[in-house]
């Protein structure tokens, strides 16, 4: 009897000490600022909303986030750091739509599984689209440039920020939708693909409506806005039709990209918790969101992490989907 007793009390002993350590853990974390992985190039919208939201988490907590960005092959160089980066609370990354839904389509070997190799924190928001046109190109909206195409296959060319990801996508989505005739060509990053469109090598091209400057250019006719993804026109540039007002799907989540913050694997479930809640917080304030968010073209969510999980089981659904219409498959 006495020898049960005393394990027992080991036992006791020992869950109380777990829980002790989580509470300590999660109250003492971060003890250093925390190192941000984005996969994409500084000086962009998503590099401006994280530095935004480093600075109201330091306000929050005693120390902020160090945003290293790691671009390029489709987000993979970005997600792969994160994944091999130690468990413990230190380094975080912001992954997007392509690495996390788009990716284990598109790539026969992917060196990393979004499920697997990570734990989700917060689903931060949505990305607002838009589709853009050289204003030189002689039709007034999505309908014209469809015939436009058809009758001049060779004279219109769309970008990406390479092939595979959202801005490829969604173009050879809306050639599968209506027929148009336009040919890709894939750059490195926005800003070798913003180059080309206006140098005129490119004619259209689909990206985040909070890039820099992007919502002026379409509000004062420097260039053409086609088409928003959804049933609705988007405040940020009011006379830009939606897909649905153009015949197409107004399913506006099977188009929109979305960018959420994950951590390696095996990150103590007590630092995850401690991050959703610090990061949803955040984003869901409204001085933040209207300041940082809503006038850039992102849509808050700040979601659980469980909510999270299960928003992307169902998201890799709809992303296995456009990869399946352009036909494109890619080797690491």
């Amino acid at each position: 009897m006495l020898v049960r007793k005393l394990v027992g009390l080991a036992a006791l002993a020992g869950a109380l000490s777990v829980l002790g350590n989580a509470a300590f853990t999660q109250a003492s974390y971060p003890s250093a600022p925390i190192r941000v992985i984005i996969p994409l190039a500084p000086g962009g919208a998503i590099d401006v909303m994280v530095r935004a939201l480093g600075r109201a988490f330091e306000q929050r907590n005693p120390y902020g986030f160090v945003v290293e960005s790691r671009a390029g092959a489709n987000t993979i160089i970005a997600a792969n750091a994160c994944k091999a980066a130690p468990p413990d609370g230190s380094t975080i990354c912001l992954l997007s739509r392509s690495s996390v839904s788009i990716n284990p389509a598109l790539y026969k070997n992917l060196s990393y599984d979004p499920i697997k190799d990570f734990e989700s924190i917060t689903n931060l928001a949505f990305a607002h689209q838009v589709l853009i046109l050289n204003k030189n190109v002689p039709v007034t909206d999505f309908k014209e440039l469809v015939a436009y195409s058809k009758q001049n296959p060779a004279k219109l060319n769309f970008g990406s920020f390479g092939v595979g990801g959202d801005t490829h996508l969604v173009v050879e989505w809306l050639k599968h939708e209506t027929g148009a005739k336009m040919t890709h060509i894939p750059y490195k990053g926005a800003s070798d693909a913003m180059l080309a469109f206006k140098s005129g090598d490119i004619q259209l091209i689909y990206l985040i409506i909070g890039n820099p400057d992007i919502a002026r250019q379409i509000n004062e006719g420097e260039v053409k806005g086609l088409l928003v993804p959804g049933a609705s026109r988007n405040p940020l540039v009011p006379h830009v039709p939606s897909f649905a007002e153009s015949g197409l799907s107004p399913d506006q989540s099977a188009f929109e990209t979305w960018f959420g913050m994950f951590a390696p694997k095996g990150t103590p479930p007590e630092i995850v918790r401690k991050l959703n809640a610090e990061l949803s917080a955040i984003v869901k304030n409204p001085d933040f969101a209207d300041q940082y968010l809503i006038s850039k073209g992102f849509e808050p969510v700040g979601d659980s992490s469980e909510a999270f999980a299960k928003f992307i089981v169902e998201d890799q659904k709809k992303g296995k989907l456009l990869v399946d219409i352009s036909g494109a498959k890619l080797e690491q």
